[in-house]
Formats: structure tokens, sequence, C-alpha cells
């Protein structure tokens, strides 16, 4: 029943949290000045070109991506967090012959202690698979932000192309590059997918195709505008901090009892059998 109740909780919260970002775009629908032209970039005005509410649309599905990975953590955390269960062979063993307590009370204790077990494993199975379909959520949120940002500012140069030389030696070898600013309405979708791509690489294969130049992507970040700096740094560091946690509750997942019922002496008979 705990359990229920909380995954209605986190549902409760995405509800809300989205009930939220849609009345914030019904009220600057209904505004005779969108107030959402004073924060995001784009065109918010009635005609043909809506890229401010593509914008905001993007963010949607960026807070609701982080709205999953939360829900995932409040999961799965606990039940990493409170240990492995005690293995069922060695808690026997515990009560075997102990003095001054029943055959009911072990019993009770032994079958609480398996019930624990399953809810733990439960718990960090559910939650790393919202982690592993919230890191997929984070990549086409990602994307959509980084493209709709760039078509609702034509003009700005998020990107670089890069290499290209500044000055050459007497060989005619270029001794210095940097990169050419690209304007946003230049850069197609597609290469937006690519530099996806190589975000994603470089979180989970920490910065490796970047040392050994392995890119996807034909432009690269612009170092000048912080904003679009800052908001890469965050998804790597977001989407490789999943990728810890997958790792670590595959290392210390509860490990799930057997489906057949035990008892406390059944297992004592078996200890006996291997005894003898």
């Amino acid at each position: 029943m705990p359990k229920r109740f909380m995954g209605i909780r986190l549902l409760l919260v995405f509800v809300g949290i989205n009930l939220a970002m849609i009345l914030t775009l019904v009220t600057s629908l209904t505004s005779t000045h969108p107030w959402l032209a004073r924060v995001l970039p784009g065109h918010f005005d009635s005609g043909s070109d809506f890229s401010g509410y593509w914008v905001f649309f993007a963010l949607v599905l960026l807070v609701d991506a982080l709205t999953v990975f939360i829900a995932g953590l409040a999961l799965m955390l606990p039940a990493m967090l409170e240990g492995t269960p005690v293995d069922e062979r060695r808690l026997t063993r515990h009560l075997v012959d102990r003095a001054g307590m029943s055959e009911e009370a072990k019993e009770a204790i032994f079958v609480a202690l398996r019930e624990e077990a399953v809810n733990a494993h439960y718990q960090v199975f559910v939650g790393r698979a919202i982690l592993f379909a919230d890191a997929l959520f984070l990549m086409g949120a990602f994307f959509s932000v980084v493209l709709t940002f760039a078509r609702a500012a034509p003009d700005g140069h998020m990107f670089l192309k890069p290499g290209v030389a500044v000055a050459m030696t007497e060989k005619g070898v270029p001794c210095s590059t940097h990169g050419l600013p690209v304007r946003n309405k230049d850069v197609r979708g597609r290469e937006i997918a690519a530099y996806t791509v190589d975000q994603v690489l470089a979180a989970v294969a920490l910065n490796a195709p970047a040392i050994y130049g392995v890119r996807f992507a034909p432009v690269v970040k612009n170092a000048g505008t912080p904003v679009f700096t800052h908001f890469v740094f965050a998804f790597r560091t977001l989407l490789g901090f999943t990728l810890v946690l997958l790792i670590i509750s595959f290392l210390r997942r509860p490990q799930r009892p057997k489906r057949e019922k035990k008892t406390i002496e059944s297992v004592e008979a078996k200890l006996e059998e291997t005894k003898s």
C-alpha cells in the first residue's frame, strides 16, 4: 500500500507541474501582450511564426524529463541506501536453536525480511526502468530545446564551424585555428541532432570522443554564449549521473528471493541434509 501511495504522489506531482505550465501558457495567450515574449526568444504574436511557443513546448518537455528523473530517484535511492537484505540461509543459522524465541516469532521474522527483500527488488527495478526511459526522454528534450532556440533566434550564434585557419607557417601548415561563428538559421536540424549525439557520447564516455577527435556534428558549441554553455554542461552532468546510478543499481541491487515460498522449517531441514 505505501508503494501505491508513493506512485500516486509522484503522478500527482507530474500532473501538477504540467498543469502549472499549461496555465502559464493560457495566461500568456489571453493577455493583450504575451508576457512570455519578455523571457523567451521568438515570436508570440498571431501569424505564421510561432517560434516562441515552440520554445515554450520544448521547455515543457525538459521540465517533464527532470520531473521523471526525480521520480526515478525517489523510487530507487531508498531501496539502494537500505543495503542488501539479510541472506535467508544466514538468517536461519542465527534463528536455529535460539532460546527464548517461539517458532511463530522466528517464522514472522523470516517472512517479514523476505517481503522486504521483494519490495526492495521491485523498487530498484522500477526506478531503474524509469531512469533508463528518462535518459532517452532527456536526449529528446535536449534536442528540442536546442533546435527551437536556434529557430527562435535565427541571427544568434550558438554554434561554430571548427578548424578555420587564421595563420600559416612557411610550409603552408596552419599554426593556429579557431571556430567561425555560424548563424542559427544556417544550422540544419540534422546537424543539431548530430551535435546531440556528440554530447551524449561525451557524457557517457567521459569526454573520450573529444579527446580522440571523434565528432559527428560539423559544428561545435560557441563558448561566447554562456547560457547555452551552462545548459550543455547541465545536460552532460545529469546524463552522466544517470548512467552512474544505473551502473550502481546493477552492482548493489537487492537479490530477489526465489518464487517458491520457504518456511524456516524447510530451510532447517535443508541445513540438516547438508550436514548429514
